[in-house]
Formats: C-alpha cells, structure tokens, sequence
C-alpha cells in the first residue's frame, strides 16, 4: 500500500462543515478518586502542554489563592462530555483529589475542538502527572484535611516538570494485556459498542473526501471496531494494545499521527502503522518519517482480539524524537479495499505521549 502522509494526516483534520457537525470534546477520568478541572484559564493563557514553563505557571496557578475559581468535577471512571468548546486548542488543567494524600496529582491536557472529526476523547489518569500540589492551600484550601485527620508534617510541593513513571498497576482492558512481568497495562481510552465517528475519510485514485459516516462501505468491516486502547510510555520505552472485537482481516491497520504542535496546515513529522495480519499471522509496525524512508519499528504480537506493540527505549526516543517531546496522538482505523482501490479512514481518539528519553 502507497499511502502519502500528508493525506493520512490531513484525513482526520480536513474540515468537515458541510455536515453541520459541532466540535464535542469527551473527557474520560480513568482513576479511583474524583478529578477536578478549569478549561482555559486566564492566568494561563498562552500555556500549551509541552511548553518547559509547565510546572512552575501551574504550581503558581495553584498556590495564588482564588476565592472566586469553581472547578468542575468528574467522578470516578465517569465521563463527560464538553459540546460547548469552540473550534481551536484549548488547555485543561486539573488535579485528583486523593483522600489519603498530602499532595494531589496534577494534569495539563492540550484540547482540540475540532468539526472535521465529530467527537474527540481525552482519557485522564493520575499517573504520570506533569507535577503534584499540596493540599489545603492556594486554590486548594477547601480540599484541606480535617482537623481530626491532620498530621504533623506538611508536604510540599513537587516540581519536577517531567513526567513520572507510570504507576505498576493498571485498570485492566478487555483483552486483558499485559507488560513483560504480567502486569496489565493501563487503559488510555475506551469505547462502547455504539461509538461511531460523525464522519469519515476516503481515498481513491488520487481522490480525497470527507463523508457522512453513512457513506462508509467498510466500517464494521473486521477490525475496524476498536473497544480500547491500553498502553505505557515511559523510560523503559512504548507498549500498546488495541483491543478489537471479532479479529482482524489483512484489510486493516492502525495509525498513530504523532504531532509536536497543531495548527491550521501543519503537518505531523512521525507515524505508526500497526498491520495486525500484515504477514500470515504476524503483525508489524512501519515507521512513517517526513524525509525519510519506512521501516520496521519495534515487535507485533497478534492474538485472538488483540494487537500488541512493544518499542525499546533506545529505538523509541530515536524514532519519536522528531515529534517533539510531548507530542499529542491521533489514533486511526483504516481499511483497504484493494480491489477497488479504496482506502477509508476513520477517527477515534487523541492522547498524550511523553516520548522515552534515556
């Protein structure tokens, strides 16, 4: 398959308003504890989530006391949905709210309302969080401790301004995947059974089209239906899983768009396509580079409903390193109709992907 990445990368962004679609925006919290969140705050405005000023704008943001900032809330492995976002990025900051903790977990998320993809989903998780506050201060002092409850000592910030290594337990996903030592990997996102996206891409004889979801003559073909996307970034490099109902079929593959920064005509510099059944029963894992020619990247594991990537630290921090080092991933699933000719595209889900750094 020939496949251009300017088009793959402009298939899930080219704008879609003949539709009549609104950007809406799916927060999902993956923890245990209640997250609460401000969207665009205007002390940080101009702030985006890889910029190295991260940590200290954010402590400060917590630490100045604000009688008047209410922070929205979601509940434990809830989801809420944000429709009334306007088109562009916008920033997230937020924290877990830990019962027994002295100092509380905090994210910073990138958000982009966009209508050329209908519904976009951001999965939160505690770990690894871009710094932790403590509590019962600044902006915090209603998340204070009981008098009954307080200990002797106060915890004090922690500023590290970068990302922590990823708890060792995980919520486990439907296929149950698992790292090296046989503990389940963390969800990064999750979807129903109904999930559809508002629209599609397609590709054919040298054709570009944004369509209707209707319009698709392969979605719900084998493969194409993702339920979750498990994973871990960290120092010991990239181990993903995506789950699929039914199996897979030598039509489809998976693409991540890694982008440094988004903007109206930019282009992603780095991408991945899984091919699960690309030989026999085996998978592999071509690295798309602007400027250079693919490769194979890292080992595919296919079994039963699951498609697993493990890339080492070494091979990931060279290979991703052109997408800046917190990038944010678009995650794809594509189907081939060889015989006619006809590639469709379909949107799922943006993450963040701190890349491994030795």
């Amino acid at each position: 398959m020939n496949k251009k990445l300017a088009l793959a990368a402009l298939a899930v962004f080219t704008c879609a308003l003949a539709f009549g679609q609104s950007p809406s925006v799916t927060l999902q919290n993956q923890e245990d504890s209640t997250f609460y969140y401000v969207i665009d705050p205007k002390e940080l405005s101009g702030l985006t989530a890889g910029s190295p000023l991260l940590a200290s704008k954010v402590a400060g943001y917590f630490s100045a006391t604000d009688a008047a900032v209410t922070f929205a809330t979601l509940a434990p492995q809830a989801e809420a949905k944000l429709n009334d976002l306007p088109e562009g990025i916008h920033v997230l900051v937020g924290f877990f709210a830990q019962l027994d903790a002295d100092v509380f977990p905090v994210r910073v998320v990138s958000l982009q309302a966009d209508s050329s993809v209908g519904e976009r989903f951001y999965a939160v998780f505690a770990s690894p969080a871009q710094l932790s506050v403590p509590r019962g201060i600044g902006k915090l002092v209603q998340f204070g401790r009981p008098a009954s409850a307080q200990g002797t000592t106060v915890a004090t910030a922690q500023n590290t301004g970068t990302a922590a290594t990823p708890a060792a337990t995980g919520t486990q996903g439907a296929s149950g995947a698992a790292d090296a030592g046989g503990t389940a990997l963390p969800d990064i996102a999750t979807f129903s059974a109904a999930y559809a996206p508002g629209v599609f891409t397609r590709e054919s004889g040298g054709s570009f089209k944004v369509l209707p979801i209707a319009e698709s003559k392969s979605w719900k073909q084998t493969g194409t239906r993702i339920t979750s996307l498990q994973g871990t970034i960290d120092s010991s490099g990239m181990k993903l899983a995506l789950n699929v109902p039914g199996g897979f079929a030598p039509s489809v593959s998976y693409f991540l768009y890694m982008f440094d920064t988004r903007s109206a005509g930019k282009e992603n510099r780095v991408t991945l396509e899984i091919q699960p059944v690309a030989r026999s029963d085996r998978g592999v894992c071509i690295l798309w580079q602007r400027g250079a020619a693919p490769r194979l990247l890292g080992t595919v594991k296919t079994s039963g409903g699951s498609v697993e990537l493990d890339v080492g630290s070494d091979e990931a921090s060279s290979a991703f390193a052109p997408a800046g080092s917190a990038p944010t991933v678009d995650l794809t699933a594509g189907w081939y109709d060889k015989a006619l000719g006809v590639w469709e595209e379909f949107y799922y889900t943006t993450f963040e992907a701190p890349v491994p750094t030795r």
